[in-house]
């Protein structure tokens, strides 16, 4: 599968820390994309990469998205333990 996201459209990832859910921890992950007509939306939770909302993202660009996440969850539930661990100190 060809992974093409245009880069005149920048996409801004962002996520949670662990979080508790029904089946043991997740993780929120949040794609936002800019652009002249509206803002683009898409929630994926790890483990599962099941979408919890989405708006302005097309079938294909959420299974990229949902490619992208595969790849990168090691490094994603690496980063959001780290988190929880830095909260965790902070208090």
């Amino acid at each position: 599968m060809d992974i093409r996201i245009n880069d005149s459209d920048k996409i801004t990832m962002t996520h949670t820390g662990l979080l508790p859910g029904k089946t043991g921890k997740v993780i929120h992950v949040c794609f936002e994309r800019m652009t002249d007509c509206r803002d683009d939306y898409a929630e994926i939770v790890l483990p599962s990469r099941n979408v919890v909302s989405s708006r302005g993202f097309d079938e294909g660009e959420i299974a990229q998205l949902q490619l992208y996440l595969k790849d990168q969850e090691k490094n994603i539930i690496k980063n959001a333990k780290q988190i929880n661990h830095d909260l965790i100190f902070k208090l």
